[in-house]
């Protein structure tokens, strides 16, 4: 099975001024962040509000990005749901319409067991035709799979990856010597990707990288060579405001939304009822966005 492994963009679903979603302008991010150099994309994750989506919406969004991508980048798509029986349909859904892998959520208004979680993921993992990435997010789903339930699954072929957001960047090692390597971690945790990186995260599920994602790369790639590791730094110090900003502000899809627009990309609306960013929100924004050096894509500096 094919490994996963780079910066993965995990992108947002716009949504036009008649709430329907922007399929043309989904497909021009998509084109642009291939064209800065993204190891792959991510459709219907969080910061793609997957779970404000219906099944054709979904669907459209599965396609637009699949088709924008053009075999440039893989796609992974989420379809996690509360079954078993859903979450393998939606797969199933995701690999027909092209999808190159897929990332799973836990159930999340049922709280599972552990002995739960691994009968999930091996059902679905033993469905899987394209490699599987398990979505921790404990704070979100208020599910944490955990080492011994990774350890569980690790054997299957499909399941090669775990994006790690708990936040508790022991984790990673932790990981990483229970399954002997067998799963390749992903940084799921905007301000701990360095040290995650260091540690030995071959992957970042990336929302920055939406607007910056050649410094997202950059990141990424310096830290993994020990020469860089200063020249690593001083760049994820300069992120640092940003990536807190996505990590704490709860306005993760609309800041991301909002840059996009000024950029001459597409963000448009959020979906409802998330409110967009108010006045003294888009300034404390835009301030940020103005140490990034941020620019359009007509290469104009953002201001």
């Amino acid at each position: 099975m094919e490994a996963l492994e780079g910066v993965y963009v995990v992108v947002v679903t716009p949504i036009d001024g008649t709430q329907r979603i922007d399929t043309a302008g989904l497909g021009k991010n998509v084109r642009w962040l291939a064209s800065q150099g993204v190891d792959g994309v991510v459709a219907l994750g969080s910061t793609g509000e997957f779970a404000s989506l219906n099944d054709s919406e979904r669907a459209e969004v599965i396609e637009a990005v699949v088709g924008a991508s053009d075999g440039q980048v893989p796609v992974l798509v989420g379809v996690g749901a509360e079954t078993t029986e859903r979450t393998i349909q939606n797969l199933r859904d995701a690999e027909r319409r092209g999808a190159s892998g897929t990332l799973v959520l836990p159930p999340w208004y049922y709280t599972p067991s552990e002995k739960e979680l691994v009968r999930h993921f091996r059902a679905i993992g033993e469905a899987a035709s394209t490699p599987l990435m398990i979505y921790n997010n404990p704070f979100t789903s208020k599910v944490d799979v955990t080492p011994d339930v990774l350890c569980s699954v690790a054997d299957l072929e499909t399941i090669v990856a775990v994006k790690e957001s708990s936040g508790n960047i022991r984790r990673i090692a932790e990981i990483r010597m229970r399954t002997e390597d067998r799963l390749t971690v992903f940084c799921g945790w905007e301000d701990m990707a360095y040290e995650s990186f260091v540690l030995g995260a071959r992957g970042w599920i990336c929302v920055a990288g939406n607007v910056v994602p050649g410094a997202c790369v950059d990141l990424y790639r310096e830290t993994r060579d020990l020469e860089k590791l200063d020249d690593a730094w001083r760049l994820y110090r300069k992120l640092l405001p940003f990536l807190r900003y996505l990590e704490y502000k709860n306005k993760t899809a609309p800041a991301i939304k909002f840059l996009l627009d000024r950029m001459g990309l597409a963000g448009g609306q959020a979906t409802s009822p998330k409110a967009p960013l108010g006045e003294h929100e888009e300034e404390e924004l835009l301030a940020i966005a103005m140490e990034l050096d941020l620019r359009d894509s007509e290469g104009a500096r953002l201001g």
